[in-house]
């Protein structure tokens, strides 16, 4: 190798590191294309995210037994209820479920209007990026999906300091953020 070459190497080498652990950290890229899908409800009805193009979507991936996500469950009422007329839709998925009746009595528990749809792996895959192999991942995990379709925002409460001091508040802060205001 000449002796320019080995001058830069470290420092391309470094920089190279530094974009790797920089794209691991930041989740998925800020406005990528969501991925779409589509889910019956636990009423049977078919959900699909191309219906709510135009709106902003707040997609959460929980289960019924998860007490963070039952915790979670009246916020997300409250500001589907909130910003519902301003355009947003909330969408819960929810894996680890034994089918629609879990869910359907989760939404009934907790008085729920926004759409809870029992969970489907390959959604998770898409959206998380795990694999079937290793599918563990943690609850509840928030996307907030712009009204062009994309992933605006990725929200971890596991990561985020934000919802460790006001869940509720990280949440309609995100919210309006996302609905411009």
């Amino acid at each position: 190798m000449n002796r320019y070459l080995r001058s830069i190497v470290p420092g391309l080498l470094f920089l190279a590191i530094t974009n790797i652990a920089a794209a691991r950290d930041a989740g998925p890229a800020k406005l990528q294309r969501a991925p779409d899908f589509t889910l019956p409800d636990y009423q049977g009805h078919e959900i699909s995210l191309a219906d709510f193009r135009g709106r902003v979507v707040l997609l959460q991936f929980m289960q019924t037994g998860c007490p963070v996500c039952q915790r979670h469950a009246p916020i997300l009422e409250e500001l589907y209820r909130k910003y519902k007329d301003k355009g947003l839709v909330v969408i819960g998925v929810a894996h680890g479920a034994s089918g629609p009746e879990e869910v359907k009595q989760f939404a009934q528990r907790f008085d729920l209007t926004y759409f809870l749809l029992p969970g489907d792996l390959e959604i998770a895959v898409r959206y998380l990026g795990i694999t079937p192999q290793a599918s563990s991942f943690d609850v509840p995990r928030y996307f907030l999906i712009s009204r062009e379709g994309k992933i605006a925002k990725d929200l971890d409460p596991h990561v985020n300091a934000d919802f460790a001091r006001d869940e509720k508040g990280a949440l309609e802060k995100a919210i309006l953020e996302a609905l411009g205001h």
